[in-house]
C-alpha cells in the first residue's frame, strides 16, 4: 500500500506523459511562487491547498447540492423498494421517474468528486517532484559544505551517471537514497559507469556526516524548511527518523518530528467523514468512509511532512465548508412530499 500512489502516478504519466507532467509541472511553480513570497515551504503548502480547495469549491457545492437532493427523497425510495420489491423491473421505472420528477442524478454526488481524484494526485506529483529537488539539493550541498575536496568526484559521478542509459535517476534523486543506505542495487551500476573508487569514496563522505552536522547546516542555510515542530517538511514527521531520513533512536534529539501530522490527519478525516455521512452517501461510498482515516494516518505516516501539512489543511477546510453549508441549510426541512 505504501507505493500506492506513485504507482497511479506513473500510469499516469505513461499514458500521457506530456499533458500530466505539463500540469503537475504547472501546479509545483505555483507552489514555488507562494514559497517566493513566504520563504517557508510548510506555510506555502498550506496557503497553496486553501488555493486549490478555493478553485475546486463550485464542484464541491455541486456535489453537496446534489447529495443533498438525493438524501431528501430516500424516504420515498424506500417506500418504492418496499412496495416493489418483488418486481425488480418496475421497482427501477419508478425509482427512475422519481429521479426525475425531482431532477436527481444518482451519480451527481460522485461525479465532481471522481472529477478531482486525478487533480489530487496532481497534487501529490508536484508535492513529490519539489520534495526530490529540495532535498536532493539540499543534501548535495551538505556533501559540498561538508568536504568541499570531493566535490569533483561528486560532479564526475553525476555527469557519468546522467549521461548513462544504464542508471534511470539523477543524482538529484538518487543522494537522498544513499544518506539512508549504501547498500542500494543501483550503487553497483553506478560502480561500473562512474569508477568504484569514486563511488567508494563519495559513500565514505556521506557516511562521516553526522546528523548534527546535518541538522546544523539545515538551520544555518536552509530554514524555508521549518514548520512548526517539524525540522524539514521535505521528510515523514516521525520521531524515529532524523532530517535526512535516517533510522534514530526513539526520540533522539535529531528527530524530525512527533507523529502529530499523521494523528491528525486521521482524526479530521474521521470526522470529515462523519460530517458529511448522509444515508444516501453512505449508500454510494460503501464501506470506504470507515477506512478513510486509517489510510489518512497510513499516508501522511509514509509520506513527506509537507504532505502530512497538506493533507491535514485540506481536511480542516473541507470541515469548515461542511459545517458553514449545514448552517446556511440547516432551516430549509428534510426530506419530500410525494
Amino acid at each position: 500500500m505504501s507505493h500506492l500512489m506513485s504507482s497511479v502516478l506513473v500510469i499516469a504519466e505513461a499514458a500521457n506523459p506530456g499533458l500530466w507532467g505539463s500540469f503537475v509541472n504547472f501546479l509545483a511553480d505555483i507552489l514555488r511562487l507562494i514559497n517566493n513570497i513566504t520563504n517557508n515551504y510548510g506555510l506555502s503548502v498550506v496557503l497553496f491547498t486553501i488555493l486549490m480547495r478555493l478553485v475546486l469549491l463550485p464542484l464541491d457545492l455541486k456535489a453537496k447540492a446534489s447529495t443533498k437532493k438525493l438524501n431528501e427523497i430516500q424516504p420515498l425510495l424506500k417506500e418504492i423498494n418496499e412496495k416493489y420489491k418483488y418486481d425488480p423491473d418496475k421497482r427501477n421505472r419508478k425509482t427512475a421517474e422519481l429521479y426525475q420528477k425531482y431532477g436527481v442524478n444518482p451519480l451527481g454526488g460522485c461525479l465532481p468528486l471522481l472529477i478531482q481524484i486525478p487533480i489530487f494526485f496532481a497534487l501529490f506529483a508536484a508535492l513529490r517532484q519539489i520534495s526530490s529537488m529540495e532535498l536532493g539539493s539540499f543534501l548535495i550541498d551538505v556533501i559540498r559544505h561538508h568536504d568541499p575536496s570531493v566535490v569533483p568526484v561528486l560532479d564526475q559521478i553525476t555527469k557519468a551517471v546522467e549521461s548513462s542509459s544504464a542508471v534511470k535517476q539523477r543524482m538529484i534523486d538518487i543522494i537522498p537514497q544513499l544518506f539512508i543506505r549504501s547498500d542500494l542495487p543501483i550503487v553497483e551500476r553506478m560502480k561500473e559507469i562512474a569508477g568504484a573508487e569514486n563511488v567508494s569514496l563519495l559513500l565514505e563522505t556521506i557516511k562521516s556526516i553526522s546528523d548534527k552536522e546535518i541538522y546544523s547546516f539545515l538551520n544555518s542555510q536552509y530554514g524555508a524548511y521549518r514548520f512548526l515542530w517539524i525540522k524539514n517538511v521535505w521528510i515523514a514527521d516521525s520521531p524515529l527518523v532524523s532530517v535526512v531520513g535516517r533510522p534514530i533512536d526513539l526520540f533522539s534529539d535529531q528527530w524530525n518530528g512527533l507523529f502529530i501530522l499523521p494523528v491528525l490527519a486521521g482524526l479530521t478525516s474521521y470526522y470529515q467523514t462523519k460530517l458529511t455521512s448522509t444515508s444516501a452517501t453512505n449508500q454510494q461510498t460503501g464501506g470506504f468512509a470507515a477506512i478513510f482515516p486509517i489510510l489518512s494516518v497510513w499516508f501522511t505516516a509514509m509520506y513527506t511532512a509537507a504532505f502530512g501539512v497538506y493533507w491535514v489543511t485540506n481536511n480542516i477546510f473541507q470541515i469548515v465548508q461542511q459545517i458553514m453549508y449545514n448552517r446556511r441549510n440547516s432551516s430549509e426541512g428534510e426530506g419530500v412530499k410525494p
